[in-house]
């Protein structure tokens, strides 16, 4: 009984070292490709899915089933747009965020925490009447010859992320809808809330174009970048409940930002939201 337990261990022993050996014979393939090497470690940038160590090549390469040449040129991709910074026995380190803001929306979702108000900044650019084009008249379904402009600057955490025009037609007085505009810029709102209160109707459709766009001289400057360099451009027609169009606006985001998301799917399906069923588990 003991010589066949020895010769039972002897063999799992033999089988082992031979599985062992082919492992070591026949190596996993890795694919070369800095693309998606960019697009899978930007995108766990812009989740904040990454522990610092997991920036180290010998982990991405791992986890990503990708070279080391590919995983390097996607990290110095990442590094040439301000992402990352890379410096020699010191390794990768994440500089800069990528602010994802939903689809309905004008700011990240974390913003509207009362805790985080503190890391907005708004800089009021301009607040006047300005002339009605026929492509604004045509999109606010007005004949009024002028319309209220905002303009402002948003910064998070000092670094300047997008500028944003907003045109309104003249419902009401324009003294009062700017300092409103200012006194909701003191406390940031969701945009259904704030679209209540500054025109006093549920929210309804937002109708979004989005374009990628070269920066012109002022805006590049606005938001700190160089001229030409790319801007998602959002254009929004905005629509209350019952249908009337209250606001047409145009906001340039930095490309090397900001991602926009939106969440598609079967009418009546219930979007996943992650940050809401977080709340949800906390609060259970």
């Amino acid at each position: 009984m003991i010589a066949s337990d020895r010769y039972a261990e002897i063999e799992k022993c033999r089988v082992e070292f031979g599985r062992a050996r082919r492992e070591r014979a026949e190596p996993r393939t890795l694919h070369t490709s800095p693309r998606r090497a960019y697009e899978l470690i930007r995108a766990s940038l812009r989740a904040g899915e990454l522990e610092p160590d997991a920036l180290a090549e010998n982990r991405l390469i791992d986890s990503l089933g990708i070279s080391r040449n590919s995983v390097r040129r996607a990290l110095s991709m990442l590094a040439e747009e301000g992402l990352l910074s890379r410096a020699p026995r010191r390794g990768t380190a994440v500089s800069h965020q990528i602010w994802q803001i939903p689809a309905g929306e004008v700011l990240p979702p974390e913003i509207s925490d009362a805790q985080q108000w503190h890391r907005l900044q708004i800089e009021e650019l301009a607040h006047c009447a300005v002339p009605a084009t026929a492509g604004l008249r045509d999109r606010l379904e007005i004949s009024d010859p002028d319309v209220l402009m905002t303009e402002q600057l948003f910064r998070l955490d000092g670094v300047p992320v997008f500028v944003r025009t907003g045109y309104v037609p003249m419902l009401m007085g324009a003294e009062r809808y700017f300092a409103e505009v200012v006194a909701i810029d003191r406390r940031p709102l969701s945009y259904g809330p704030l679209f209540r209160r500054l025109f006093g109707a549920p929210l309804g459709t937002a109708e979004t174009v989005v374009e990628a766009v070269p920066c012109e001289e002022r805006t590049a400057r606005l938001l700190g970048v160089e001229k030409g360099s790319p801007a998602l451009l959002r254009e929004v027609l905005v629509r209350d409940r019952s249908g009337h169009p209250r606001e047409v606006s145009y906001t340039y985001y930095r490309g090397d930002r900001v991602a926009l998301s939106s969440v598609a799917g079967p009418p009546g399906a219930a979007p996943a939201d992650r940050t809401t069923a977080a709340r949800r588990e906390n609060v259970a």
